[in-house]
């Protein structure tokens, strides 16, 4: 289910009844709906069961306050978590989970504000992995790359290992994607390191923007770059990622012939076909760009094949 092709159609036809079980239901985020004067209309089973685990509102609150950790957390990771919440688990103890609450208003037939969709985004694992780095020493000592913000490379097989395998183990859609940038090292050359630079940090900033809380992206190198989607089907990382190259060419306003141009190639996936054979998922990744942009061998400075 897209969540967001359903949050769209509460959006442009709100006279229609809309049939909230019927779409969220089965999404395995936990999703609620608040009425106009605050009051529960719905919830999602996975809603019921994380607020039934805790003896606090599950709702993020304008004056919520983040503790210093997480603030710190916020900081070094570029994630954004409004909410915590203490959950009991199974065996009676209580756990501290983080989370990203994203709220869209939603609209009666006559326009006006007729309640607001929660949509909790758990970022519980990506939190436990980076607090588990600070006991873990790396051969640099660094976790982000410091012009973009992005993961290193030296992150990438622990959190691909962790995000397919949860993927696997919830049956979650799961998405690939390897791109770079065309034109790049011919931009460095013509206009200089540091204007290289600017637009290395500008390219981090506009993915932070563009992509949502759990996504993740990873500096493989200079030019090659990996997304790991969860929750995100081949079609809607494909639109995500066409959108994203559109709009990022109109943004750079530099000659065409050393503009930077997004080059990309994306998969999904498939657990019957990548059981326990995970890499393929970034071979047919790679595959899909060169397909999809007619590339020879490390053209341009991007993936080798």
């Amino acid at each position: 289910m897209d969540i967001i092709n359903e949050i769209q159609s509460l959006e442009i036809d709100s006279s229609v009844d809309f049939d909230y079980n019927k779409s969220f239901s089965s999404s395995n985020k936990p999703i609620a709906i608040k009425g106009i004067k605050n009051e529960i209309l719905y919830m999602n089973e996975s809603a019921k069961i994380l607020s039934n685990s805790s003896d606090e509102t599950i709702f993020v609150s304008y004056d919520q306050k983040l503790s210093e950790d997480v603030k710190r957390i916020n900081e070094l990771s570029h994630i954004a978590i409004n909410k915590t919440i203490s959950v009991k688990t199974e065996n009676g103890q209580i756990k501290e989970r983080f989370f990203n609450i994203e709220s869209v208003t939603l609209l009666n037939k006559f326009g006006l504000f007729s309640g607001t969709l929660f949509i909790f985004n758990d970022l519980t694992p990506l939190v436990d992995y980076i607090v588990s780095l600070r006991g873990k020493s790396f051969k640099d000592g660094k976790v982000y790359d410091e012009i973009t913000g992005m993961f290193l490379k030296n992150q990438f097989e622990e959190i691909f290992s962790r995000e397919t395998e949860r993927a696997e183990r919830y049956r979650f859609p799961l998405s690939v994607t390897v791109f770079y940038f065309e034109n790049l090292t011919f931009f460095g050359q013509s206009l200089g390191n540091d204007k290289l630079n600017q637009v290395l940090k500008y390219i981090g900033i506009y993915f932070k923007q563009k992509l949502r809380k759990t996504d993740i992206i990873i500096r493989i190198d200079f030019n090659n770059f990996t997304g790991i989607l969860p929750h995100t089907g081949y079609e809607n990382a494909a639109r995500k990622f066409k959108k994203i190259k559109d709009e990022f060419s109109e943004l750079l306003k530099f000659p065409d012939n050393v503009k930077p141009v997004l080059k990309y190639g994306i998969s999904e996936l498939n657990l019957k076909k990548h059981y326990k054979n995970y890499d393929m998922l970034i071979e047919e990744a790679k595959i899909n760009l060169k397909e999809r942009n007619n590339l020879t061998p490390k053209q341009n400075g991007g993936y080798a094949f």
